[in-house]
């Protein structure tokens, strides 16, 4: 399931840069607040991971096709144990992830899809 999450943002991250659009896409989250925080919950609607995207279109882009448990926020979440940094390539662009606790962060980090690397390891907060 992981390596899923992994290759959806990488897809993302890669359509996105393969086409810059300036007109507003037409979605569900077009009317939510601006965001940069991708948050998970679980069915309970528990935190379990985030990333920090550098905007709300880079964000959106992701969100759009991570699934029903993930929403951009404007405010990051709380409750997170465990934190990696991750270099998605193209564009080069270095986003934090943050993690449920460590052993979510390893299973999480242990097998990245192409166009995402593992800059610095999962560490405690």
């Amino acid at each position: 399931m992981i390596a899923r999450i992994s290759i959806l943002v990488a897809a993302a991250v890669l359509a996105g840069c393969a086409s810059q659009t300036t007109a507003p896409q037409a979605s569900a989250s077009a009317s939510a607040p601006a965001g940069r925080h991708l948050v998970y919950r679980d069915t309970s609607g528990n935190v379990i991971r985030q990333f920090d995207y550098p905007d709300d279109a880079f964000c959106r882009r992701v969100e759009g096709i991570a699934g029903r448990g993930a929403r951009c926020q404007a405010t990051p979440a709380a409750g997170f144990g465990a934190q990696a940094t991750l270099r998605y390539s193209p564009p080069g662009v270095l986003v934090q992830g943050h993690y449920a606790d460590i052993a979510r962060c390893r299973a999480d980090t242990s097998t990245m899809s192409a166009g995402v690397e593992l800059i610095n390891a999962c560490a405690a907060k």
